[in-house]
């Protein structure tokens, strides 16, 4: 009977060490680059100094009272037509487009890109068009004709491969806490 209890004790002690190491590590999951809380140049300021010169929602944010960021969404679609992978980010736009109404009527605005996107090569001010399409649905974006491999993606589709390559650059830039 003691030696019943014995190994018992003994297992439950394996199953416990076995499980302390299958536990996530506490690794930070991305660095300020993927960042999808602030547009890059307003997360390169320092903290102290951001309170000051920027005004920061979660649709908007207005840095010197000059720069204006329209929080959106970049869609990719996949090649085969079945889904499309989403990207949370930060458009640049002229400051009178920035008071835009609320009403249904769609609309279309130029900016520029202002958020990194991991996976690609620099997103930073590639031009793009936001088509807002209410107050409730975050701007769409498409990106202007350029020789991007997003663009190309954006219009052509992602390949199953190429999503397998995204996908972990993907969650780990969706979860940082702006970004859902």
């Amino acid at each position: 009977m003691e030696e019943r209890e014995t190994r018992a004790a003994l297992q439950w002690k394996r199953r416990r060490h076995r499980a302390r190491f299958r536990k996530p590590s506490d690794a930070p999951l991305a660095s300020v680059y993927t960042d999808c809380s602030a547009p890059f140049y307003v997360t390169e300021i320092e903290p102290w100094e951001r309170e000051e010169r920027c005004q920061i929602t979660p649709d908007e944010c207005i840095m010197d009272d000059e720069y204006y960021y329209i929080h959106s969404r970049l869609t990719v679609p996949f090649r085969n037509g079945r889904g499309q992978v989403s990207w949370d980010v930060w458009v640049q736009i002229e400051p009178e487009h920035a008071q835009h109404s609320s009403s249904s009527k769609v609309r279309h605005v130029k900016g520029r890109l202002s958020s990194a996107i991991p996976g690609y090569p620099d997103t930073l001010t590639l031009p793009v068009q936001l088509t807002f399409q209410g107050s409730s649905n975050l701007p769409e974006v498409h990106l202007g004709e350029t020789e991007h491999p997003l663009y190309d993606e954006q219009r052509d589709g992602l390949s199953f491969q190429r999503w397998l390559e995204l996908r972990p650059l993907h969650s780990q830039y969706h979860q940082l806490s702006d970004a859902r």
